[in-house]
C-alpha cells in the first residue's frame, strides 16, 4: 500500500496531510514541491483517493475499492489530470477544466479533484486563467499542483496554495532494487536515476523508446569523441530523423526525452567520477577524460534542449539546434 510507503519515506508530508484530514482542514489547493522522484505525483493520487474513498481506513483511502482504483487509473469521472511533463499546458486545457468543474459532480462522492503535474510548464495565459479559478474555490473541489521548479510557477498561484515540500529520495536505494530485480548494470544505473518509483523503473527499462535512446546515445558519443561531423550525421540519419518521420510522433519525443536524460546522467557521472561496471558506458567516460570534454557546454546544450522539447513541435529542428550547440563541446588533446 502506498500509504505505508509515504509514511516511511516522506514522514513530514504524511503527518501534515493526516492532521489536516483529521481536523477537516484540508486546503482547497496544494502545491507539492521537491525534486522529481520524491513521490509528489503518487501522493497527489493518494490524497485524491482519500477525499473520495467510501471505505476509508481512518483518514486515508483504502486504495482497493472501486473508487480508489478508478482514481489510480485516472478513470474517475470527477478527476482531471493534466500532465505538463511532455508538452506545454495551454489555456484550452484550463478552460476545459473550468467548464467541467462548473457542472454538477457526476460521482456519488460529489467531490471534484484536479491534479496538474509539472505545473511550471503552463503558458502565461493558462496560469492567469487558472488563477481566477482558484481565487474563488468551491467547497467540494480540491486542486493539487506539482512542481520541481517552484521558481517558475506564477507567484500569485503559489500564494494561494498551501505548499508542501518533499525531500529527495535515495537513488542508491532504487539502484540496489534494480540490481536485485536482475537488471543489467547499465540499465540499473540509468533507470534508477530516471525513475520516480520502483514500478516506473521496470516500465522504463522495458520501454522500446528507452532502449533505442540508450543505443543512440552510446553510438553517438563514440562518434562524438572521434569526429563530431560523423556523430552529427549518425544522429540525424539513424536517430531522431527516422523517428520524426514516423506517424507516432509521441514515441519520437519519448526517445528524444530518454536520450537527453541519459546525456544528463553521463555528465553527472563524468563530474563525480562514477563508473557503473558496464564496459560501453565506462569506456565513454574514459574517452571524455582523455579528450578534454567540455562538460559545461555539453550540459548546457542538453538542458536547453530538454526545456525546449516540451514546447517545440518540430523535433528535427530541435535536434539540429542541439547538435549546433554541441559542436564546441570537445577539444583535441
Amino acid at each position: 500500500m502506498f500509504r505505508e510507503t509515504l509514511q516511511s519515506q516522506q514522514p513530514v508530508v504524511f503527518r501534515t496531510l493526516t492532521n489536516a484530514m483529521k481536523r477537516g482542514q484540508l486546503s482547497h489547493c496544494y502545491l507539492f514541491t521537491g525534486p522529481k522522484g520524491s513521490l509528489q505525483q503518487e501522493t497527489a493520487i493518494l490524497l485524491a483517493q482519500s477525499v473520495i474513498c467510501s471505505e476509508k481506513k481512518e483518514e486515508w483511502a483504502c486504495e482497493q475499492c472501486i473508487e480508489c482504483m478508478q482514481v489510480y487509473n485516472r478513470e474517475y469521472a470527477d478527476l482531471i489530470f493534466i500532465d505538463g511533463s511532455r508538452e506545454t499546458i495551454k489555456i484550452e486545457q484550463i478552460n476545459k477544466l473550468q467548464q467541467q468543474f462548473s457542472q454538477t459532480a457526476l460521482s456519488k462522492a460529489g467531490f471534484k479533484v484536479f491534479i496538474i503535474n509539472d505545473c511550471e510548464n503552463m503558458t502565461g495565459k493558462a496560469s492567469n486563467s487558472l488563477l481566477k479559478f482558484i481565487e474563488e474555490p468551491s467547497s467540494n473541489t480540491l486542486g493539487i499542483f506539482i512542481t520541481s521548479q517552484v521558481n517558475r510557477v506564477l507567484p500569485t498561484i503559489v500564494s494561494r496554495c498551501q505548499q508542501i515540500s518533499f525531500r529527495p529520495l535515495s537513488a542508491a536505494a532504487f539502484h540496489s532494487e534494480a540490481l536485485e530485480k536482475g537488471m543489467d548494470a547499465i540499465d540499473a544505473h540509468l533507470v534508477s536515476a530516471m525513475a520516480h518509483t520502483s514500478g516506473e523503473m521496470e516500465e522504463i527499462r522495458n520501454s522500446d523508446s528507452y532502449q533505442a535512446a540508450v543505443r543512440y546515445f552510446i553510438e553517438f558519443m563514440n562518434y562524438y569523441f572521434d569526429d563530431f561531423r560523423t556523430a552529427m550525421l549518425y544522429l540525424q540519419d539513424n536517430g531522431f530523423k527516422v523517428n520524426a518521420r514516423s506517424k507516432d510522433n509521441k514515441k519520437s519525443r519519448e526517445v528524444c526525452g530518454y536520450f537527453l536524460q541519459t546525456a544528463t546522467i553521463f555528465v553527472n557521472d563524468y563530474h563525480s567520477h562514477v563508473r557503473c561496471d558496464d564496459q560501453s558506458w565506462d569506456s565513454l567516460l574514459e574517452k571524455a577524460e582523455n579528450r578534454k570534454f567540455d562538460s559545461r557546454l555539453f550540459l548546457e546544450a542538453v538542458s536547453q534542449t530538454r526545456d525546449a522539447l516540451i514546447r517545440s513541435a518540430n523535433l528535427a529542428l530541435l535536434t539540429d539546434q542541439m547538435l549546433y550547440k554541441l559542436s564546441g563541446g570537445i577539444n583535441d588533446k
